[in-house]
């Protein structure tokens, strides 16, 4: 279990987060939505470390503080918004820095294993820097698989931290990397993801924790905190749930959508 309490961040002048509370447990997929600027990249960055915060944090029962960096990198892989490379690597060495962050740098065979989770199988040895943006996503994605690549250690569970992992993609590759996260809550694993699309959120995630203006507004199953009212108080708009347009527009439910092996 990952735990947060009393979360505040505070940058220069202006406070972001205002005594967030969290919880994400292992075996489940564990959604992070809400506007933008209402604080979710902050929460997960606070989560990680990667911003100056007050409060606790505890991963597998464990202060975050107690951890040495080489304990953290072998418990939990972090995927940010964007990642930039200035030198050309090729797609295989991008993916195996993932080893060396890890435990697993005596197993290479993951690589090419990760490789063809995120649909990226061909792209060995291609260059980082002539992929699309969403082909770089999912290669950075493999990377940080590669890291925490057995969801489960000696009984400890291994996190995925996932800052937006489908924002630049298609709608099939965002099947497809969704489908990757749920396999790995499902063998024990636990996943937090940054979400923007709230149908895919509700398709893939087990629960979710609603922010806005930089507080936590629900928490819970997404069914029960998917509801008009604290849609609408989060992004101060008219929102219903379970409602079809009675202009006859047309609409994709990615809920009956399928990924093709």
């Amino acid at each position: 279990m990952i735990t947060a309490r009393d979360i505040q961040v505070q940058i220069g002048n202006k406070p972001i987060l205002h005594g967030v509370d969290f919880t994400a447990r292992s075996g489940a997929v564990t959604a992070i939505v809400g506007p933008n600027g209402s604080g979710k990249t902050t929460l997960l960055r606070a989560l990680t470390d990667d911003v100056a915060w007050t409060g606790q944090v505890r991963i597998n029962a464990r202060d975050a503080g107690d951890y040495k960096p080489w304990e953290l990198a072998a418990v939990r892989g972090v995927l940010p918004q964007a990642a930039t490379l200035a030198f050309p690597f090729t797609v295989i060495e991008v993916v195996r820095m993932g080893l060396r962050s890890g435990i697993h740098g005596e197993r290479d065979t993951v690589v090419q294993q990760a490789l063809t989770t995120v649909g990226l199988g061909g792209y060995a040895q291609r260059f980082f820097q002539e992929l699309s943006g969403g082909e770089q996503q999912r290669a950075h994605l493999a990377r940080v698989l590669c890291q925490v690549w057995d969801p489960v250690v000696d009984g400890v569970p291994r996190w995925l931290l996932l800052d937006e992992p489908v924002a630049s993609l298609d709608i099939g590759h965002q099947l497809l990397v969704m489908k990757c996260l749920q396999d790995f809550a499902k063998r024990g694993g636990g996943v937090i993801a940054v979400m923007h699309d709230l149908n895919l959120t509700a398709m893939v995630a087990d629960a979710v924790t609603i922010i806005s203006g930089g507080r936590a507004i629900a928490s819970g199953p997404v069914n029960e905190v998917f509801t008009d009212a604290s849609l609408s108080a989060a992004y101060h708009c008219q929102l219903r749930t379970n409602t079809v347009p009675n202009d006859h527009a047309a609409f994709i439910l990615p809920q009956v959508a399928q990924s093709v092996a």
